[in-house]
């Protein structure tokens, strides 16, 4: 990766040309030459690499999908087929370089780039987790990659942190554990809730009086409102990044309220966006000024998921990533499944004045806009809808949602947990008429426990909180 100052400020032609030399090298030094899936696939499909002469052409080459990277049943090192075979004895040999007068020579790819050091995996959200390997080469652009994500953030090695990601082997753990130790922070790595437990993370972010505080959406907002319960003070918070799960705007601005009703010393809120396929996550500077990529690490595109078809700046797609420079596992054209509300722009960002691409919009996940069966046929229900309008609910502290089959049709069941003197029947009440009224099945909303709804929807138990369960069949 280059030098971020550098990066950063390069006007958009630049980075064009830049990624253009980027997408040549990988295709065909590293991916035509060394990488099993994609050598066998340019073969298959008859495309020569050499045809590809940048950024433009990326339509003559196929998407991989997710189906492309699950292993089959009874091949579990299936995956290895994305993995980068070291470099043949050959290639290291009878290069000179142009400081070849002071007796250097030029070897070629270093091997040890090359060899496996780490293994992370993907959600498995919508499939089976699928490993991503890492080697040294990836984890030193993972940490770079965090490093840049906490310039954009405005931290520094003077800012105490607490790390509420849940720990496990995934980028959005790890990214934040390499970045703190790369600016030389203090930082507490907690685990989460899977590790350490709410009361131990309040405690610490009080005890240490830490001013930041990285955690998935909807954990940061349950941390918020349980303080006064455990009895721990916010008077020196000042600001909160959610990543890993769904954080649309309207999610920052009701944790930015909360942070500010708890006696927080200031209540900014950042996001992040994380891709386990991407090998890192992007943040952004302030709410609605996007996502700020690497894009001498990887090549964003914006696709009509359907079609296919790479769409203008701004418009509504999917997020397609191309490694530009990574060894250990490579994709390219990988259809991440995540919806860019705001498409993608490369036009400097108003607020930081940075010149890198920017993913703008809220972040969608495909695999929850459902097709549900109503009485006179098939309707469409987008589930991210329905979590941000929770989210936003100032009476609710937890819930989540059930989609079942009936013989009439599809009905969905709505099962809540009120925040701490709610007027419960009022807000059921209230729920049912404002989420009836935008669905078209169906919808009954019902109260439950704190303890019931927390175990359900794995509140310290999985990587983020799962809210929408789709019990049908098929």
């Amino acid at each position: 990766m280059q030098p971020w100052n550098k990066i950063s400020k390069m006007p958009a032609p630049a980075i064009k040309k830049l990624q253009d030399e980027l997408l040549t090298q990988i295709l065909n030094v590293e991916l035509a030459v060394r990488h099993p899936y994609y050598r066998e696939l340019f073969k298959e499909k008859n495309i020569n690499p050499a045809d590809i002469k940048g950024v433009e052409d990326l339509s003559k080459l196929p998407f991989t999908e997710k189906k492309d990277i699950v292993a089959p049943e009874g091949k579990p090192f299936y995956p290895k087929k994305f993995v980068l075979e070291p470099p043949a004895e050959d290639e290291q040999k009878g290069k000179k370089k142009g400081f070849a007068l002071f007796g250097k020579k030029d070897k070629g790819p270093d091997p040890s780039d090359y060899y496996f050091f780490s293994l992370y995996f993907t959600s498995g959200r919508t499939a089976k987790p699928v490993p991503i390997e890492y080697t040294l080469f990836d984890l030193e652009n993972l940490k770079e990659a965090g490093m840049r994500a906490f310039d954009i953030l405005e931290l520094t090695r003077d800012d105490t942190m607490i790390n509420a990601f849940t720990y496990a082997p995934n980028a959005y753990f790890w990214q934040t554990f390499y970045s703190t130790i790369g600016i030389g922070s203090t930082a507490l790595q907690t685990g989460g809730g899977k590790v350490l437990g709410m009361e131990k993370i309040l405690k610490a972010m009080d005890s240490m009086e830490a001013p930041v505080l990285f955690a998935a959406p909807g954990y940061a907002r349950f941390a918020l409102q349980t303080l006064e319960h455990f009895g721990f003070s916010a008077a020196n918070l000042e600001k909160i990044v959610v990543g890993i799960d769904y954080a649309p705007v309207s999610a920052v601005e009701r944790i930015a309220k909360l942070m500010e009703s708890v006696g927080a010393k200031e209540n900014k809120v950042r996001r992040m966006y994380f891709s386990s396929e991407a090998k890192s996550g992007w943040a952004e500077c302030a709410p609605g000024f996007g996502y700020h990529t690497n894009p001498d690490h990887i090549l964003i595109e914006i696709i009509d998921p359907e079609s296919g078809e790479v769409l203008g700046e701004g418009e509504k797609g999917e997020v397609v990533v191309t490694h530009l420079d990574t060894r250990g596992t490579v994709f390219l054209r990988y259809k991440t499944g995540d919806i860019a509300t705001g498409g993608i722009t490369t036009e400097p960002c108003p607020n930081c004045k940075r010149t890198v691409p920017r993913i703008m919009g809220d972040i969608e996940r495909s695999h929850l806009y459902l097709e549900l069966q109503g009485k006179e046929g098939l309707v469409e229900f987008n589930a991210n809808q329905l979590r941000e309008k929770m989210f936003a609910n100032e009476d609710v502290l937890l819930w989540y949602a059930e989609i079942n089959r009936s013989d009439s049709g599809d009905e969905i069941k709505v099962v809540v947990k009120g925040t701490s003197g709610s007027d419960e029947d009022v807000l059921l009440k209230n729920l049912q008429q404002d989420l009836q009224a935008e669905c078209k099945v169906p919808l009954s909303v019902e109260a439950s426990t704190l303890d019931a709804v927390a175990n359900h929807i794995g509140l310290e138990k999985f990587i983020t909180e799962q809210t929408i369960f789709d019990n049908r069949d098929g």
